[in-house]
């Protein structure tokens, strides 16, 4: 399964430059500086199916099969903290896909840019009780108890080996990896059903009672634990020549809650379906202000990797909101009928979000205009296939895609 393939390359491989190029005026001066704000900023959109195990990108709404298959159908995509590597996670086997892009040198060579297929790693995992999590510019992959690390640069790699570590404890959620040197080798926190113990190599170093784990979000020097019903950060602090795990409970959350983080910034769904932000201040990680209800009905969520804003979807609209609950932008999917939740999956970006309806089908590209403050849907296309399971988004992380197109 995971032999190399030929990788085919094809010209514009981007999604959102053909969709985007609908909205550009031909009369527009600024026409060529969009066009290459496009090829600078591009998002690569790859999908999993519910009803087949191929692996496939988007081009105009038509799936490109990769070559390679995912070890089963319905594959769940995990996007790296880089947004240039994805993790496919299935009931017993973990995959791993990068994205390869190459530049021509100098201005004549621009309009040339070539953008290959992502690759399946020759890399994978399989075991029993499989779950993956982001973790400080790695892959933490548990199976079978154990915990196994995938630096996302490895990927890169014709042959890439994952950094297993061991411990007296049977695992039940992936370790996060806190601090690595080479001197005094890797600062991880483990979690065995009863605490979360933070190991420095083989030596228990702190703790904290946490028996089942709702979510971990690891992004920079915070990484954030919603354990029972409980929410605490771990941050690395030196000690002379020595790194330390320092754990302190969040004040404010008290609710089982699903993190994820960009920018900086922490956003969770509580399992009370409301929203929670933490953001950093006075070297610790805080509650920001108060938390706000989810809206009704939602069917799910995301946040954008440059400011963090909040994409929330319900059966008819994606309403785009602040930090405060504030809503900026509701945007009806006009082009869709019947849908339900079910139907309906999104990949998100830097100032971006696409929203997969399997029901029509139907793909929108939803984003800002260059400078502006409302996001709009900037493009639709028709899918070739109505069983999407997963779909995520490539693309360069906290980036946004100068969109210059006033004249849509």
């Amino acid at each position: 399964m995971n032999t190399p393939f030929s990788v085919l390359k094809i010209s514009a491989f981007v999604t959102s430059t053909l969709l985007l190029s609908a909205c550009i005026d031909d009369d527009n001066d600024s026409s060529d500086h969009a066009h290459d704000s496009h090829e600078d900023h591009a998002h690569s959109l790859m999908i999993t199916q519910a009803n087949t195990d191929a692996l496939s990108v988007l081009e105009e709404g038509e799936a490109e099969s990769l070559g390679e298959t995912a070890a089963a159908n319905g594959a769940t995509l995990l996007l790296s903290n880089t947004g240039e590597q994805a993790a496919i996670v299935t009931a017993g086997t973990v995959q791993f896909v990068a994205t390869h892009h190459e530049e021509e040198e100098g201005e004549e060579a621009h309009d040339e840019e070539e953008h290959e297929l992502p690759e399946v790693s020759a890399l994978s995992i399989s075991g029993s009780g499989v779950k993956v999590a982001n973790s400080n510019g790695h892959f933490s992959v548990l199976a079978s108890g154990t915990t196994q690390f995938v630096p996302y640069e490895a990927l890169e790699e014709e042959n890439p080996a994952a950094e297993e570590v061991s411990y007296s404890v049977a695992e039940t959620y992936p370790a996060l990896l806190l601090h690595e040197d080479e001197t005094h080798g890797m600062l991880t926190l483990v979690f065995d059903g009863t605490n979360a113990t933070a190991y420095e190599v083989a030596t228990a170093t702190a703790d904290t009672t946490c028996a089942t784990v709702n979510s971990t979000a690891h992004v920079g020097e915070f990484a954030v634990v919603s354990c029972d019903t409980k929410t605490f950060s771990v941050k690395v602090v030196e000690n002379g020549d020595e790194h330390e795990a320092q754990i302190t409970t969040i004040t404010g959350v008290s609710t089982a809650v699903e993190w994820k983080s960009y920018a900086g910034v922490f956003v969770g769904l509580g399992a009370d379906n409301k929203f929670y932000v933490l953001e950093e201040e006075n070297e610790a990680l805080v509650l920001e202000g108060t938390a706000f209800d989810a809206p009704a009905g939602m069917c799910t969520w995301g946040i954008d990797s440059q400011a963090a804003d909040v994409f929330a979807l319900t059966a008819a609209e994606l309403k785009v909101l602040g930090h405060d609950g504030t809503e900026s932008a509701g945007l009806a999917l006009d082009e869709s009928t019947g849908q339900t939740c079910e139907d309906l999956t999104i990949a998100t970006a830097s100032q971006a979000v696409f929203v997969l309806d399997n029901a029509t089908p139907k793909l929108y590209e939803i984003d800002k205009e260059e400078g502006a403050a409302l996001y709009h849907i900037h493009g639709r296309e028709d899918l070739s296939v109505n069983d999407v399971a997963s779909a995520i988004s490539f693309h360069e992380v906290g980036e946004e895609a100068a969109h210059d197109h006033a004249h849509d």
